[in-house]
């Protein structure tokens, strides 16, 4: 479903775009360019006083405008704030600058409050074709208020071939003052045909040290040095440092899992240690939903003017079939975000034997890791072969690859940390 989102304040348009100014000079002169566009649109309309067309000049190059943009970065590079950042300059009111952040436009935007704006930010698994063709029926709408009309899909690799398909019939006939903003993990998640008719953003992933200085000057984290920390720890990832930040307990759990799978040394220990894991991510999907779900029934249950505490045999059949589809609909938020917390462990999985394999080759000031430089060392005592920890990262991506397609938590996770155990005794060694 098409919804407004926000866009969280932080000194300016530009501001929270934090390590990328390749790409913030890109979106800039879009955003100047589509002002030129729309002047040269205005003036080819206004006559002079004799009938001709009104000449004007500019110095503006307006091919640097497009009616469709693909934002691409890896996961944490901040693909979803640099389009709402370019949303926001492109519908600013501000005439000497393209995205001054304090005028109503701007203001608007950054709340997720413009009308002109549409976001599709999705917690499912999929995007369907129902909800990309509402968003094609809102791109052919003329904007309300500002400029133009706005359109960004996050996480654009959620569409089926079908919903891409859908999609691509926009792109090929655009309405005048439309844009779109698609954002992807890559490129290659892209069809061609969509791809092609798209102009790339390429965000890089922003350094430890920027995403620390975010943390302490929008976020409020006091101590710089736990800033850096997680900023590492989370390789630079904007999102998941925050919440390391902002959650002691989330930064213990995480310390604990590492230190279990690196103490693994038999292949009852990989059993249990992957059971374990299994009812981690369990935990942590449960505390993230449970209180979402419970809060969406009881809204529609009042919006029919019922009791939120009312039992389900006493609930009107007309209102239970709303229900059911509810939890049709929570059941895939819930397998998106079981999938997620799985991509946020293994990542972290993947950085600690990516430290440990630098510790080895003797990169100790580059580790992510540091305050578990006991763990590595004693790891790296057991099974001092850096060679080891190259298998266990490439374990570590085919286990994400098994459980992006669906496959079962418990077996992927068994496979893993039996690939993970130290090779002199491990029964199991998967090349």
């Amino acid at each position: 479903m098409a919804t407004q989102a926000s866009v969280s304040p932080g000194g300016g348009i530009w501001a929270e775009v934090v390590g990328q100014p390749k790409v913030v000079a890109q979106l800039s002169k879009a955003a100047k360019a589509a002002r030129a566009v729309l002047a040269e649109k205005t003036d080819a309309i206004a006559q002079t006083e004799d009938g001709s067309p009104a000449q004007t000049a500019t110095s503006v190059n307006t091919s640097a405008m497009t009616h469709a943009w693909l934002i691409v970065g890896p996961p944490g590079s901040g693909r979803s704030t640099a389009a709402k950042a370019f949303a926001a300059a492109l519908e600013c009111s501000n005439p000497e600058e393209a995205g001054c952040g304090v005028c109503e436009e701007c203001r608007a935007v950054r709340k997720g409050t413009h009308p002109d704006v549409t976001i599709m930010a999705t917690d499912l698994v999929q995007v369907t074709i129902a909800e990309i063709k509402e968003l094609v029926q809102a791109a052919y709408q003329r904007p309300v208020r500002g400029s133009w009309r706005i359109i960004i899909v996050e996480d654009y690799d959620r569409l089926t071939e079908a919903s891409s398909n859908t999609l691509l019939k926009a792109l090929e006939e655009p309405p005048e003052r439309t844009v779109w903003m698609l954002c992807a993990p890559s490129a290659s998640a892209v069809i061609p045909t969509v791809r092609s008719r798209c102009r790339l953003v390429q965000l890089a992933l922003p350094t430890p040290e920027t995403v620390a200085d975010l943390l302490v000057r929008r976020d409020g984290v006091e101590d710089p040095e736990l800033a850096a920390q997680v900023a590492a720890e989370s390789g630079a990832h904007v999102g998941r440092a925050r919440a390391l930040a902002k959650d002691p307990e989330l930064r213990q759990r995480r310390n604990q899992m590492l230190e279990l799978v690196s103490r693994m040394r038999t292949s009852s220990d990989a059993c249990w240690t992957a059971a374990a894991l299994v009812k981690l991510v369990g935990l942590e999907a449960a505390e993230m939903r449970e209180s979402s779900d419970t809060e969406e029934r009881a809204d529609l249950l009042r919006t029919f003017g019922l009791d939120p505490e009312v039992e389900d045999s006493h609930v009107p059949k007309d209102l239970k079939s709303q229900l059911k589809r509810l939890e049709e609909t929570q059941k895939r938020r819930h397998k998106r975000l079981e999938l997620d917390t799985w991509d946020r462990l293994l990542e972290d999985l993947g950085g600690f034997y990516r430290d440990v394999m630098l510790a080895e080759l003797g990169a100790h000031s580059t580790l992510h890791n540091r305050a578990l430089s006991p763990v590595i060392a004693r790891l790296i005592e057991s099974d001092p072969d850096p060679q080891s920890q190259v298998s266990r990262l490439e374990a570590i991506r085919r286990a994400r690859t098994h459980l992006m397609h669906n496959g079962h938590p418990t077996l992927t996770m068994e496979a893993l940390c039996l690939d993970l155990l130290p090779r002199k005794n491990s029964a199991f060694n998967r090349q």
